[in-house]
């Protein structure tokens, strides 16, 4: 069993893992700021770019199921109109849009919601409708040898980097010819660039 942490329209390389194996997503270990929990990372015409969902600050530690998300702020309408204005002229935007764009308004209050709905949303629109994705229900220790523990490989500070050794295989992104291939950005950049491809991608 694979032990994940929450992500926010995770990296390639954590669909890799999502649609191989029995994965167990954690959302009892604490927050943390700067993860793949509240933010992912899009090929813009300006480079790689992070958005980054507005979460109410806690004064204590707090699980990530119990995650606010800041709600005062138009964080939906900016991070649509990114993803929009990076891949509205990619191969498969046109008709794969519609159906992000539906998360994006509708109001959410958790942190977790949002994550597992656009999560699973993405994993229909790739034709996965099937897998075996559980949520933790308590805290899982690090050692604990019932699962296989990647939610240290998952470091947004270090979005680039392979996970685990793993070499992605490259495909079109529409900002290529500016910056190059940029490995491990988040699926919407491999779904709207290659769509169904994606399931030999990963």
């Amino acid at each position: 069993m694979i032990l994940l942490p929450i992500a926010y329209a995770a990296p390639t390389a954590y669909y890799h893992y999502l649609i191989r194996y029995d994965s167990t997503i954690d959302i009892n270990s604490f927050y943390c700021k700067q993860t793949y929990a509240n933010r992912c990372y899009i090929a813009t015409s300006n480079g790689v770019e992070a958005l980054t969902i507005p979460v109410v600050k806690e004064e204590r530690k707090t699980a990530t199921k119990d995650i606010r998300i800041s709600n005062h702020t138009r964080w939906q309408t900016l991070h649509y109109r990114a993803i929009e204005s990076a891949y509205s002229s990619s191969p498969f935007f046109e008709y794969l849009h519609g159906d992000i764009a539906d998360l994006y308004n509708r109001r959410y209050d958790f942190l977790v919601d949002f994550n597992i709905d656009l999560q699973q949303k993405i994993l229909d629109l790739l034709g996965y409708k099937n897998l075996d994705i559980s949520l933790s229900t308590e805290y899982i220790a690090a050692n604990d040898d019932k699962y296989t523990d990647l939610r240290e490989q998952f470091d947004a500070k270090r979005q680039s980097d392979s996970i685990l050794d793993m070499q992605e295989r490259k495909y079109h992104q529409v900002f290529e010819h500016k910056y190059g291939f940029k490995p491990n950005l988040s699926i919407l950049d491999m779904l709207f660039n290659t769509a169904l491809e994606s399931r030999l991608l990963l």
